[in-house]
């Protein structure tokens, strides 16, 4: 691997540990490396279009590359479904690392002479998916797994589908081979080889060619030749669900069987709320999977309605726990305070939220004793909504130790528990309730260093690379914000150590600069 591989790969290794960072352009000798040449003991899958290669990054890490192959053919394919990728940043989406365009000029004989002819290399890189896909989980009777697992796919993959259709995609090709899930078991819509971007306030689509779809989940207006609406992918969404129940996919010939069915295997009485969720589940599989488009769910925002509506508040919110796998991301991972005597010490930290979940937090420190704590005001306490940043500016108390831990946790908040104001929020009883109901917490540690000037410069490892100061803030105050431009949303702060921390109200973006 030459130094722009041994580059692209490290950007590649740490696109994974940085949720915000965005696709990017790969080169062919690294996908190569990474698959080891295509591989046939590398290959996951295998499709009309592409074979999916599992590739091995340096540090042990995997990911998910698909060769596309009749690229002369599909190059337009190929085109729309980077453009479909580049917009879909969700949950519930396979999350998309990079892709690469190559064409080769390779000399070969035709017709008794050597002609120049053109060599196509299209690539994508994927996160991977160590749960597989559904189908390997649907058969017999119904699906394999217990009913709160089927439940959080199904929504799962409603929610990933809203919002596709909410950034004007449809997918055009979703069926249980198309939905990958994590080890988690959380559901990730994957293969925008078909799917169709539209306009900002455009509905529908006309057919230009022939659509390639899964026979059993694609629409019937499209044998047709009709236009594409969302609606087609919501009858694919009805038939997965079905098949979800049932095992098979179309409609169920009895719905009291399929109920009779799963009553029998949880062993629990008809009027069950498990058994109620299944009823509706069932009902919504039938309405989308109707032969008129005009009969089905207007969107698959209505269909998470009603399934919100049949949620037992407990059960919803170990649901939604158990699945913390967007996490906050915390930054940075190591703090610095520089000591001065008599003097406190200030630092900050900030977490980002990229879901659509509002966030509770403790910030607290991983102390053994009462009489350890080392920071002024914690633990802290608070609410992060959907895709914002929440920022810490935290105070270390004089002391000789050199590092000290924080533990900061997080879990979903439901609507029924927010608080009307930030001072009525209840961290400790909060988190001391989710726990005690076996929900998930979400915990990530923060180290923080005080360290001496003198020994700044010795120690290589806490100082980051030296770069132009752009701007110098005083480094015994406490976080200020140093401008704000409220019609265009823009905060700008300076921190300690000299960094300048900018932040964008409309996009949700934020950039550090030393």
């Amino acid at each position: 691997m030459d130094y722009r591989d041994t580059a692209a790969l490290s950007d590649l290794e740490l696109m994974l540990l940085d949720e915000t960072a965005e696709p990017k352009a790969l080169p062919l000798s690294l996908l190569e490396d990474i698959t080891n040449s295509f591989s046939s003991d590398q290959e996951i899958g295998r499709g009309g279009f592409a074979v999916v290669y599992k590739g091995v990054l340096g540090n042990g890490t995997l990911v998910a590359v698909k060769r596309l192959f009749n690229m002369y053919m599909h190059e337009k394919k190929f085109h729309t479904e980077v453009e479909c990728l580049m917009k879909a940043r969700h949950r519930n989406i396979v999350r998309f690392l990079g892709y690469c365009a190559n064409t080769q000029g390779n000399m070969m004989a035709y017709n008794g002479r050597l002609v120049m002819a053109d060599k196509q290399e299209r690539l994508l890189c994927f996160e991977y998916m160590p749960g597989g896909s559904l189908r390997d989980y649907i058969g017999g009777k119904s699906c394999g797994l217990e009913w709160r697992k089927c439940c959080q796919i199904i929504k799962g993959i409603c929610h990933g589908l809203n919002y596709l259709h909410e950034k004007h995609i449809v997918h055009l090709d979703l069926k249980p081979e198309n939905v990958l899930l994590d080890d988690n078991m959380v559901p990730k819509i994957t293969d925008f080889g078909l799917s169709k971007c539209f306009e900002e306030n455009q509905t529908s689509q006309s057919i230009t060619s022939n659509l390639c779809g899964t026979l059993g989940y694609i629409a019937p207006e499209l044998h047709n030749r009709d236009k594409i609406t969302i609606k087609s992918d919501i009858f694919s969404l009805g038939i997965i669900i079905i098949e979800i129940l049932t095992g098979q996919k179309g409609y169920p010939d009895d719905v009291e069987a399929v109920l009779k069915s799963w009553c029998d295997r949880l062993e629990k009485p008809s009027e069950d709320k498990q058994l109620e969720e299944i009823r509706v589940c069932i009902e919504i599989g039938i309405e989308c999977s109707e032969f008129n488009p005009a009969k089905r769910p207007g969107s698959t925002q209505n269909i998470i309605e009603r399934l919100m509506k049949i949620e037992d508040t407990d059960e919803v919110f170990s649901a939604v726990s158990s699945t913390v796998f967007t996490k906050l991301v915390v930054h940075p991972g190591l703090l610095y305070f520089y000591c001065v005597p008599d003097k406190l010490i200030s630092s900050s930290m900030y977490v980002r939220n990229f879901t659509g979940d509002h966030f509770a937090f403790r910030l607290a420190e991983n102390y053994a004793k009462e009489t350890e704590r080392c920071f002024a005001k914690l633990p802290l306490y608070g609410i992060v909504p959907p895709r914002s940043i929440h920022t810490f500016g935290l105070t270390l108390q004089e002391r000789e130790e050199k590092s000290i831990h924080l533990v900061l946790e997080s879990s979903t908040i439901k609507n029924a528990q927010m608080p009307t104001s930030h001072g009525e929020f209840k961290g400790d009883k909060f988190f001391e309730e989710i726990k005690e109901k076996g929900n998930m917490v979400q915990q990530v540690k923060v180290k923080a260093v005080a360290t001496a000037q003198r020994e700044m410069e010795k120690t290589s490892e806490l100082i980051p690379p030296e770069t132009k100061i752009v701007f110098k803030n005083s480094p015994f105050t406490t976080l200020d914000c140093e401008d704000v431009n409220p019609p265009e949303q823009w905060i700008i702060t300076g921190h300690i150590r000299g960094y300048v921390h900018t932040w964008n109200g409309h996009t949700q973006e934020s950039d550090t600069y030393l």
